[in-house]
């Protein structure tokens, strides 16, 4: 765990799973000023201890926090709301409606976490349920000051916070690295992926004129022009589709993922620089990049079986 104090009164809390090659998980987001704390996904059960000592470094007691923002229900993202929010009785949890029911019995997402990341799921730590009465969903929060935007497309459940001048995306605009050589960003598109729905979702957000804003990724950190980063999110994720569709014919053969990797390296000139991260941190890219293949996989073939 490592706080990075982004901008004024914004935290990146820099989350990862311990014993792990998950160094780093998650940015998850804390604001604090003298009329507002928020936190945006605190990420699964595994890390809200770290979390929570470093709200407590951050001088956020148990009265000051005033909402939980869940940009959506994974449980990288949200799994630890549960526990989190015993330690702040006063906040509440703002969620899409079609995770609401999940966060409150988390029965059928704790399942289909295990089917969709397996051993991965175990890392996280179980969902604890979050009561009724401490979830709901909003169009505005805080009094106006934090406008929730519906952005699906990576989930069914999925939505971003426009704050001031930051938006906090989650994964509508993808996962992004960058450093001082360039940038590595990627689509984040697990099944079930609905690629009109994302790009819907990206377009709503480049139509909010959002140059001067910056944007907060859930993976990871904070970018100033925030169109800019939008702008390449949709420019991938037909990229991606494209190439998938071109390989789709070899989808049995056993390197059919490789294929598909090496022809995105060719043509994603944002994705060939996976060569300048670490290799503990691309083998987790690898390890997620293929789900998100599966996920275009799987778009491409039911539109074929219409």
């Amino acid at each position: 765990m490592s706080i990075i104090n982004a901008a004024p009164n914004l935290y990146d809390i820099r989350l990862g799973l311990k014993g792990t090659n998950f160094t780093s998980l998650l940015s998850s987001w804390v604001y604090k000023d003298n009329n507002l704390c928020f936190v945006v996904d605190p990420g699964p059960t595994s890390v809200i201890s770290p979390l929570k000592q470093a709200l407590d470094t951050l001088g956020i007691s148990k009265t000051d926090l005033d909402y939980v923002l869940l940009t959506h229900i994974h449980m990288d993202h949200a799994g630890g709301t549960g526990e989190l929010i015993k330690f702040f009785p006063n906040a509440q949890v703002i969620c899409h409606p079609n995770g609401i029911k999940h966060m409150i019995n988390p029965k059928k997402l704790w399942e289909g976490s295990l089917k969709v990341l397996g051993d991965v799921a175990n890392l996280y730590g179980e969902i604890t349920p979050v009561p009724k009465d401490r979830i709901i969903n909003q169009e505005f929060v805080a009094n106006g000051r934090i406008e929730v935007i519906e952005t699906l497309g990576h989930a069914p459940h999925h939505q971003s916070f426009l704050f001031d001048r930051y938006l906090f995306a989650g994964e509508a605009a993808g996962v992004n690295l960058s450093f001082a050589e360039g940038i590595f960003t990627r689509p984040a598109t697990p099944p079930v992926f609905n690629y009109e729905i994302s790009l819907e979702s990206i377009q709503k957000l480049l139509n909010r004129n959002l140059t001067n804003h910056m944007i907060c990724y859930g993976h990871f950190g904070i970018w100033k022009d925030a169109e800019f980063y939008l702008r390449i999110a949709k420019e991938q994720l037909s990229t991606w589709v494209q190439v998938i569709q071109e390989l789709f014919g070899n989808r049995d053969a056993p390197d059919f993922l490789d294929q598909v990797i090496q022809r995105l390296i060719k043509r994603d000139k944002y994705f060939l620089n996976i060569e300048l991260i670490d290799q503990n941190q691309r083998n987790k890219e690898l390890y997620f990049i293929r789900n998100c293949i599966k996920g275009i996989e799987g778009y491409i073939q039911k539109k074929k079986n219409k």
